[in-house]
Formats: structure tokens, C-alpha cells, sequence
């Protein structure tokens, strides 16, 4: 295909969407573009957005045109180093290899799920004695922070100081503006996470386990040091805010319907809660790529050099795909949602998010508190661009 010179006019503009309503309510933002434009430049973010199921699996999937290689996002400066998620082929799979050990599907029954399962009981009987809670602290924090502490083997760091650098990371990842300030804030995170990752480093290599850590470090051929620092910040940067998200956006969806959560409890089939909301409210609502080479979808012309976004938060609620998308169902089938992207960067974890979630932490959940309902459903909101989620999720116990 042929490189050809492209301009901002040959795609369209939205200047209606603000940055507030993608952080309040980017549903109904997608929902239009969808209908009205849905390869669109948003003025708000001066990116190119891509809204339909169809177009963002093709710009995950499609390596001739895009990619995932890309030095000027302020990503590679908020990280201390270029992570996997922004590298293409032998590269991007030889480090992607070098922590694929500890997500071996060998290891879900055999390592993991007892440890998850110790995890989720001593945090489901700390709930036993009160009468209301929010399951944003009481649960999902601890829950999520926990699991990802055993998986990655990075010891004893403190729920708080894991998602502290969770958010500095994430925060200067999307510092378009390389506000200093914002990255003395992660520059401080990332010392921290070195020497923790260091210290924890001469401890596998002692006595090596199963964890992303000590896979990595005890390869034939390991990759550098300073590989393996940075992939290891993409999983706390993503997975512990991620996993905490998806289960709160799931439980809503469940207590907000109690016909479904009965269905789920008879049938157990805790696994289509899991993936209906996945689908229901993604997570990670974005995926960035590169265009490496011009070409032409939907009959607009986009430009190479461009970093694009596709939005798998719209892609699951394509109404060409899904009927009703807005609803939360258990009863669809919902394995098609693009939540855990697609491609060779689709996510490492999600067979080992769907292992805590959908056989340990739902079916533990509501066998100890059968009566468990929400406290105030008007109290809970979902925030977030990038990352969403509700902001707190109070219930009743009994």
C-alpha cells in the first residue's frame, strides 16, 4: 500500500466530548461516536479513536499497519525504561516468554489456587463480625493487592505502598504535558520498586518459586536487569488497579441484580458473572497503538506516525455485537469482549484473574453471606478514562 500525504481534515472531529465526560460517563461519549463518527480525532485528547468492535480487534491484530513500538509517550520516562507493552516481535515475545512460566495453565490448580484460596478466606472472615461494610477497602484493595503480591514475588510490600505505585506509574504514563512534577512522583516510586525488586531478586535466586520474579531472573538466559524492573512495573502498574476494578464493577452488576446472582448460585456459574463484568465495564478502557503504515478504514485516511487508541470499553458495547449492551446479563455469552486485548499483547493474567475471580473469591463470597446486598445503589458511581470502576461499593451483610 502506498504512503500518501494525510491531513487533520480527512478525519473527523469531535469537539463536543470533554475530558469530563470521559471520566464520568464515557458510555454515552462511545455510544454517539459509535452512530455519528466511529474513527474520530477527540479534540479533548487530540487522539485518534477507534469505537467498533470490527476496527479496534483489526488495530490490535493488524501488524502492518499497527504497533505497539513507540519511544515518545512519556510511558518509557514515568517507567525508568522501555516495558514490553511497547514492543513488537522477537523482542516484545522474548520478554513476554520470560514470564510466561508463572501463568502456565499447569500452575492454576497446583500453585495458585490454594494460596489464592488461604488469601480470600482470611480476608472473608475478618468480614464475619460487621454488619455493613464498603468492599472497596474491606475486599477488593486487600484482595487484589494480595493475589499480585504471591504472583509477582516481590514479598512483603504493603497493600498501600503497592498502589501508591500503582497510581504514580499510571499517572506518568499519561503525562503528555512531561510535567516534572509528575514524574518526580513516579521517579520516587520507581526507586523504591528497584531496590524492592533487588532485594527480592538475591532471595529467588536462593530459593526460586514460581513467581513472575523468580522466573525471570532464573531463565537460562535472562533478560537484563533492567527488563526485568520495568515488566514487572507494567503488572503492578496495570494488574493490581485492574483486578480490583473489574471485581466491583462484578459485584455491582450481581447485587444490582438478584435474580442473576441466584441463577449464578444455583448453577454455579460464577464464570459468566466473571465475563459479563469484564465486558460490562472494561477495566482498562483503552489500548494505545502506533500507526506504522498510511492506510484507508471506513473511508477515512489515517495518517502513519499517529498514535491511535482503541477503545475495547466501546468494542464491548458494540451494538452490532451485543444485544442490549448497556444491560448487565449473565445470561449472554460474553467470551467475546476485547477486555484482555487480543494479539500477541493480549493480557498475561487473565486466565489467572478469571481463576481468583469466578472459583474462589465470588463462589467464597456469597456461600458465607447468602443475604449479602447493596447498602445504597444510588451511592455508588464509576469514574476513571483509562481505568474505571466504581469509587465504593457499600453493602449490608445481613
Amino acid at each position: 500500500m502506498r504512503e500518501f500525504p494525510i491531513t487533520d481534515m480527512d478525519i473527523p472531529i469531535d469537539t463536543q466530548t470533554t475530558l469530563v465526560m470521559l471520566e464520568n460517563n464515557p458510555g454515552e461519549v462511545y455510544r454517539r461516536l459509535r452512530q455519528e463518527m466511529p474513527i474520530a480525532r477527540l479534540k479533548a485528547i487530540d487522539r485518534i479513536v477507534f469505537t467498533k468492535a470490527e476496527d479496534t480487534y483489526r488495530v490490535k491484530t493488524d501488524f502492518e499497519h499497527f504497533g505497539s513500538f513507540d519511544t515518545a509517550t512519556p510511558m518509557q520516562r514515568a517507567f525508568g525504561g522501555h516495558t514490553l507493552m511497547r514492543k513488537d516481535g522477537c523482542e516484545h515475545l522474548r520478554e513476554r516468554q520470560a514470564m510466561e512460566g508463572a501463568f502456565e495453565l499447569s500452575l492454576l490448580c497446583r500453585q495458585w489456587k490454594p494460596e489464592f484460596e488461604r488469601l480470600t478466606d482470611r480476608l472473608i472472615d475478618k468480614l464475619v463480625t460487621q454488619e455493613t461494610a464498603d468492599l472497596l477497602p474491606a475486599l477488593a484493595v486487600p484482595l487484589s493487592a494480595g493475589y499480585l503480591k504471591l504472583l509477582l514475588g516481590i514479598g512483603r510490600v504493603t497493600d498501600k505502598k503497592l498502589f501508591g505505585w500503582a497510581s504514580a506509574l499510571i499517572r506518568g504514563a499519561m503525562n503528555a504535558s512531561f510535567d516534572p512534577a509528575i514524574f518526580d512522583v513516579s521517579d520516587q516510586a520507581n526507586d523504591e520498586m528497584n531496590e524492592c525488586f533487588d532485594q527480592m531478586i538475591a532471595k529467588h535466586m536462593k530459593i526460586p518459586d514460581c513467581s513472575v520474579l523468580s522466573m525471570m531472573v532464573n531463565q537460562l538466559d535472562p533478560i537484563a536487569l533492567s527488563q526485568i524492573r520495568t515488566n514487572m512495573k507494567i503488572c503492578i502498574g496495570g494488574a493490581v488497579i485492574e483486578t480490583r476494578d473489574a471485581l466491583l464493577s462484578t459485584l455491582y452488576g450481581l447485587l444490582s441484580h438478584p435474580d442473576q446472582l441466584s441463577y449464578c448460585r444455583d448453577q454455579n456459574v460464577w464464570g459468566r458473572a466473571c465475563e459479563e463484568g469484564l465486558r460490562w465495564v472494561a477495566p482498562i478502557q483503552v489500548s494505545p497503538r502506533l500507526v506504522k503504515k498510511s492506510l484507508i478504514m471506513r473511508g477515512i485516511a489515517i495518517p502513519k506516525g499517529e498514535t491511535v487508541m482503541a477503545i475495547q470499553a466501546s468494542a464491548n458495547h458494540d451494538e452490532e455485537v451485543w444485544d442490549q449492551p448497556h444491560r448487565f446479563s449473565v445470561h449472554r455469552d460474553s467470551h467475546a469482549h476485547q477486555t484482555f486485548g487480543d494479539g500477541p499483547h493480549q493480557c498475561l493474567g487473565g486466565d489467572i484473574y478469571r481463576l481468583l475471580i469466578s472459583e474462589i473469591t465470588l463462589p467464597k463470597l456469597f456461600e458465607r453471606f447468602p443475604a449479602l446486598s447493596l447498602n445504597n445503589k444510588a451511592a455508588v458511581s464509576f469514574r476513571g478514562f483509562a481505568f474505571r470502576g466504581p469509587t465504593s461499593l457499600p453493602v449490608i451483610f445481613r
